[in-house]
């Protein structure tokens, strides 16, 4: 949101024109565009799950949705629009998902690093207890008949013989296949020939890896690019193209959400990653802390090539997904948003829900012209059944707007194009209550050729917000402006120097130079301003026993906060100065308002003190100096041109404007004629000098 000072005086206008604008507010059924646009979007139809947390998904060949939740472990299934508990496992969370062969899915569970398989029927048998903790991902390889898991605290990838279910446990194979180095491996994905890809965690590195085609010996592990972050959380696939979402995560100590090497446990859950180590057996303590993170998209091409197509600032990516136009969909799991990032790297917000973590998509990757299936989220445990729909309820609500003063408000204009209805309300708490104004429409409202404008009813007050309702899915709102006019503050000068403030300590007569003392009286002030007016300044000054303020600078009023004054013309005496601020140039002459404040008492004195009576009786040399109005400060004497010399008044004594004084000359001066200049400084600094001829016997 921008605000701005339009040209009429002391009328500003609040604006929503970019991206950035819109994504501060809220919107339901809203498509929010990099281009600056909003639009009608899809619909997302929320799903009760009993559950905190929903945390997995896979899509079945036969579009069968399984879903795994926390913390009690148990995994739905979805069909036909119904959701239905398939089976409890013995685990706190079903952290992922894989579907097999014959209506079979496996499901990875943490802690203790178990698999399972279930039936259709909700038969629940488990098929390998890992050297692990975490089992984050799982891959189903149907010409293999083998399970890929990728795990932690370890990062370590296993490969399980899934080709005889009825089998024991104890007697299948739970091979080893790749160990990375890394803490963890949090994401994985098949590529082409058999080979795998996955992204790890602590160093959000991206590896290849290729299991032995006969199934003997250590898999193939190359690293294929090592991004700037702590976590490579997710991937997805499109031809031989990858995405993968990246997140560097703030560290505050003990409890950074990376320092146990990990990703995030999810709000709601009873779990956190465990400390790195294989011994660890039992869930830590409940954590419901906000991770504070930044993530990235970003695009790997067959050839190496990276390119960064979405970013956030201030959040994280959880989860990646595609479709069939090349679309690319980014879950994030700190503000409840899903991100559609179009081929042509146009950015859509596509849904904002109430939730704030959005952990799993379950899309299918095949359909075009918009999203088809589920959004799991945490912090409440929920699904989201999406479609590309238009909504019947699309809005847009901005985010509240502070004006920072109480105004009125005046027209409401807007671009876009078809059916859309805007309404504003207003009230002076930062948060809408019962005390704002109900929503209301604009007055008059008039239609243009590219979108409408109107006058807001809303009342006067600090704080405003607009509501935009979509009638249909060709409406697009592309900017609105609000002109408003707060009320008027009041400006305050708060400081007045008269003199330069900076100026060295005072040089004593025996060194002063004799460049002549300038009457010019250098004036600053400093003044609040609170509503940033345009602000003038006049000045008046008076001498400090009279009551009359004569003006300074003639009637021209002043715009900067100095001025230099020449008191060349002024009588010497005491004086103070009184500035006047006005911010009428901004604001109607009724409204404007004055400030002013008056200065201490500053000396003028731009008379020299006087020399009288001076003689010489050598050796000795006598006189006074006389101001008419400050007092003596220095006196001092020069033989024949030479070094000054301080004289002492005869009371001993600078303190008084007429100061008596004798001192005694240097001895030895040789006969003849010779000159004396005597100086006499006053506390101004004026400068009155005498110079006579005297002769040495």
């Amino acid at each position: 949101m921008s605000a701005g000072v339009a040209d009429a005086g002391g009328t500003r206008t609040w604006r929503l024109t970019s991206y950035k604008d819109f994504e501060e507010g809220e919107a339901t059924g809203v498509l929010l565009s990099s281009l600056g646009e909003a639009t009608s979007g899809f619909t997302a139809t929320r799903v009760d799950v009993n559950e905190s947390v929903v945390y997995a998904t896979a899509v079945a060949p036969d579009g069968t949705v399984y879903v795994g939740t926390g913390d009690q472990g148990t995994v739905y299934t979805w069909r036909g629009g119904k959701l239905k508990k398939l089976a409890k496992l013995d685990a706190v969370l079903v952290s992922s998902l894989a579907a097999g062969p014959a209506g079979t899915v496996f499901a990875g569970t943490m802690p203790g690093g178990r698999v399972f398989a279930i039936d259709k029927d909700g038969k629940v048998r488990e098929v390998a207890k890992l050297d692990a903790e975490h089992v984050w991902s799982l891959i189903f390889d149907e010409a293999k008949q083998t399970l890929y898991a990728a795990t932690g605290p370890t990062g370590k990838l296993f490969g399980i013989d899934v080709s005889r279910l009825d089998r024991p446990a104890v007697g299948r194979r739970d091979k080893l296949l790749a160990e990375t180095g890394e803490k963890h491996l949090l994401s994985l994905v098949r590529g082409d020939e058999g080979a795998l890809y996955a992204g790890s965690a602590d160093q959000a590195i991206l590896y290849k890896i290729v299991p032995n085609p006969n199934g003997s010996g250590n898999a193939t592990i190359s690293a294929l690019h090592d991004f700037e972050g702590d976590e490579l959380r997710a991937i997805a696939r499109r031809g031989n193209t990858l995405y993968v979402a990246v997140n560097e995560f703030q560290r505050s100590g003990a409890a950074a959400p990376s320092s146990s090497g990990g990703p995030l446990a999810p709000r709601g859950t009873k779990i956190v990653t465990p400390p790195t180590t294989s011994t660890t057996t039992t869930p830590a303590a409940t954590s419901t802390r906000d991770r504070k993170g930044r993530g990235a998209i970003y695009r790997v091409d067959p050839d190496g090539r990276v390119e960064q197509l979405h970013a956030l600032g201030d959040g994280y990516f959880t989860a990646l997904s595609t479709d069939g136009d090349g679309n690319v969909w980014a879950a994030a799991g700190s503000n409840g948003r899903v991100y559609l990032i179009r081929p042509d790297r146009t950015v859509i917000t596509a849904f904002d829900l109430p939730e704030r973590q959005v952990l799993t998509l379950a899309f299918d990757p095949n359909v075009k012209g918009g999203p088809s299936g589920l959004l799991g989220t945490g912090d409440a445990g929920a699904l989201y059944r999406v479609s590309a729909d238009p909504p019947k309820d699309a809005h847009y609500v901005s985010k509240v707007f502070d004006a920072q003063f109480p105004a009125r408000w005046g027209s409401l204009r807007w671009g876009g194009r078809g059916p859309l209805a805007l309404e504003t309300r207003s009230g002076n708490t930062s948060h809408p209550d019962k005390t704002w104004s109900a929503w209301s429409s604009p007055q008059k409202p008039e239609k243009q050729a590219e979108g409408g404008a109107g006058r807001v009813l809303s009342p006067a007050a600090r704080y405003f917000q607009l509501r935009a309702t979509f009638g249909g899915a060709k409406s697009i709102l592309r900017d609105v402006t609000v002109y408003y006019q707060p009320q008027n503050q009041r400006q305050r000068v708060t400081e007045i120097v008269v003199g330069d403030e900076n100026a060295a300590r005072r040089v004593s007569a025996v060194a002063r130079s004799s460049k002549p003392r300038s009457p010019v009286v250098k004036v600053r002030w400093r003044a609040d301003n609170p509503d940033d007016d345009d602000l003038i300044y006049r000045l008046y000054y008076r001498e400090e026993s009279e009551t009359n303020w004569k003006p300074i600078g003639g009637n021209e009023p002043l715009t900067r906060t100095d001025f230099e004054w020449n008191t060349e013309s002024i009588p010497d005496g005491n004086y103070v100065i009184k500035v006047i601020s006005s911010d009428e140039r901004s604001n109607p002459r009724e409204e404007a308002l004055e400030a002013s404040l008056t200065s201490t008492p500053f000396l003028v004195d731009n008379r020299k003190p006087e020399l009288a009576d001076v003689k010489v009786a050598y050796p000795m040399a006598s006189g006074a100096a006389h101001d008419s109005f400050s007092p003596i400060s220095e006196l001092a004497y020069s033989i024949d041109g030479g070094d000054w010399q301080p004289i002492a008044p005869k009371d001993g004594i600078f303190d008084d404007p007429h100061e008596e004084f004798s001192v005694k000359l240097p001895s030895g001066l040789a006969a003849g004629a010779h000159s004396l200049a005597v100086r006499a400084v006053d506390a101004a600094d004026n400068v009155g000098a005498v110079q006579l001829t005297f002769r040495v016997k």
